[in-house]
């Protein structure tokens, strides 16, 4: 028998020892010998905005002195949780991102599988920067463990992390190595405001910054001119939080946020009856500021209901957006499985002021105009699968989450195909006469004026 190795498990539940995450990373840990494991409760300690310093420096220590870290972290909006994204930085405020160089790391996710790809690119492209050997983890859902052929591979593959631990083997590096460039300073020329601003149209622009000497609050100066419409302006940074999502569930129970800071009734009151939202927003790292992930993170309060489906938004952001494909799925996503027609992204790395200046102006109009239009847009791959995840889930758990389940009810989300009477009894009755090899042949041959029947006489007829 060798020498034992550390490793850490790095929890970033808020729920702690009843994390699900939790339950996985420790059946890899005590089904392979000679390992030593201790748990840091990130997500639990650093839910409140008060910590405990203390904890923070032994938590440390331990990582200092260990071989390798499992990160175990449910998913929240698309992401890692605000927790261990702060925990990330308070290392880096610390001066002692050092601790993690060198160390193997790999990590297991549990949610349904609902943009889990980016949370993992997110956290194996942050330890590569830290200098980190990330391994591919798992992705897990809430039964996988119960089942025996999962386990013996979760099994198999704690043994080749364990080896490579032992043996120090290469490991590939999955994400890019992040430029280190900053965007050109946007200088704006003189800016045309509508005299008279509309005020039927209630809009409202979310920012991480404002009234400041940088592109991003140049960028908001730019929009607001041109937008034919009043904009009220909210710094995210000045709402009083009381915390982080605490993952607890009392607001899919109940119907109420756990918190007492009144963030559910501002989000409610602010961001549901408004028209059209606007995000301006830094990138920080490989995300937007952390801010950002600790206010989308408190937005579950509204449960999986999408509260901006059919409305209209855009994106200001300030920082490399072209390096971070991750960033730009993301914002894609929220955007097609919320249905929230979004104008466009754009990013402050445009080299030509002038040309950036056209473009936000462009945008506050086009957007103005599809609010007005009630414009729809077309969904994509993202959007149907997104969507298709979350009303499988809200079905199998309609006796729990009765308010979602409402939602997706009233909105014709539970758009199943085994409910379409009309296509059943056309598969019924084509399985029935496709037996017969004539009338596949006959399938085969008038197979494109068929598939194009309804849709091309309405194109020739007058027909809006």
């Amino acid at each position: 028998m060798g020498e034992a190795t550390k490793v850490v498990i790095v929890n970033a539940s808020p729920k702690g020892e009843y994390s699900l995450t939790l339950q996985y990373a420790k059946y890899l840990v005590t089904r392979e010998p000679t390992i030593d494991w201790f748990i840091i409760h990130v997500g639990e300690q650093l839910t409140d905005m008060e910590y405990d310093k203390a904890w923070f420096e032994n938590s440390l220590g331990v990582l200092e002195t260990c071989k390798a870290v499992i990160w175990a972290t449910p998913v929240y909006t698309m992401l890692v949780p605000w927790q261990l994204i702060r925990f990330f930085d308070l290392v880096k405020q610390a001066g002692r991102d050092s601790i993690f160089k060198d160390k193997y790391a790999t990590s297991v996710m549990s949610c349904f599988h609902y943009f889990d790809n980016l949370a993992e690119q997110w956290l194996y492209g942050t330890c590569e920067d830290l200098g980190m050997h990330f391994m591919e983890g798992f992705s897990v859902d809430n039964t996988d463990l119960l089942k025996s052929e999962f386990r013996a591979s979760m099994r198999f593959f704690m043994q080749e992390f364990h080896q490579a631990t032992i043996d120090r083997s290469v490991v590939i590096r999955r994400s890019n190595v992040l430029r280190n460039e900053s965007s050109p300073p946007f200088k704006a020329q003189s800016m045309h405001s509508a005299t008279a601003k509309k005020k039927d149209l209630r809009t409202v622009l979310l920012t991480d910054e404002k009234n400041t000497d940088s592109n991003l609050s140049a960028m908001i100066d730019v929009f607001v001119a041109a937008y034919p419409n009043e904009v009220e302006v909210v710094d995210i940074n000045s709402f009083p939080y009381e915390g982080a999502c605490q993952g607890c569930l009392r607001c899919e129970l109940v119907g109420e946020c756990d918190r007492k800071d009144g963030f559910q009734d501002f989000y409610q009151n602010l961001v549901n009856t408004c028209d059209v939202l606007v995000h301006a927003m830094n990138i920080e790292g490989r995300y937007a500021r952390p801010i950002w992930k600790l206010f989308l993170d408190r937005t579950f309060s509204n449960g999986h209901r999408t509260s901006m489906m059919g409305k209209h938004t855009c994106y200001l952001v300030a920082g490399p957006l072209s390096q971070l494909p991750n960033m730009k799925e993301f914002l894609e996503g929220k955007d097609r499985v919320g249905k929230e027609n979004s104008a466009g992204v754009i990013s402050d790395e445009c080299p030509d002021s002038a040309h950036l200046q056209a473009l936000i102006e462009n945008l506050a109009l086009r957007l103005d105009r599809a609010a007005r239009a009630n414009y729809q847009k077309g969904v994509n791959f993202l959007g149907v699968g997104g969507m298709k995840i979350f009303r499988d889930l809200i079905y199998g758990m309609r006796g729990v989450v009765r308010d979602d389940h409402r939602f997706y009810k009233e909105r014709k989300l539970y758009d199943f195909p085994q409910k379409n009477l009309k296509n059943q009894l056309f598969n019924l009755f084509m399985g029935v006469a496709t037996t017969f090899k004539f009338v596949r042949l006959g399938a085969y041959q008038n197979m494109k004026p068929l598939y194009i029947l309804e849709h091309k006489r309405l194109v020739d007829s007058d027909k809006l």
